[in-house]
């Protein structure tokens, strides 16, 4: 495997966490909790719609730190599990470029890392 790949999307993993979490509070989540929707004024619904809004980023902290461990110690994620992830992550780049228009800006994150991936096992 090339390290050099599995270094660079766990690093685009972490700025896109980072980012997701920072600007998908403070221009989604806030500003949904606060319309006044029926369904946001139960505390449940809002602190669920920020837990999983929240466990996605950490989830692909959780990923950045496979992939660091693969590339120090060669083991840890297999060739099958690096596949998975950079298919994961093209579909759902792509997906979201389609349904977005291009407009939404995590799609490219999303592919490269999925590319990266990929790249790593060539």
């Amino acid at each position: 495997m090339s390290d050099i790949f599995l270094f660079l999307a766990a690093a685009l993993l972490v700025i896109t966490a980072c980012v997701h979490s920072w600007f998908g509070e403070r221009r989604l989540i806030a500003p949904i909790v606060q319309s006044g929707a029926a369904i946001m004024k139960r505390d449940l619904a809002r602190q669920v719609l920020r837990f999983a809004w929240h466990l996605t980023s950490c989830l692909w902290l959780v990923i950045a730190i496979t992939l660091v461990h693969a590339a120090v110690t060669g083991s840890g994620a297999g060739p099958v599990f690096i596949a998975l992830i950079g298919i994961l992550h093209v579909g759902i780049g792509l997906f979201d470029a389609v349904l977005t228009r291009g407009q939404h800006i995590g799609w490219p994150h999303l592919t490269l890392i999925g590319v990266f991936c990929l790249l790593a096992l060539v």
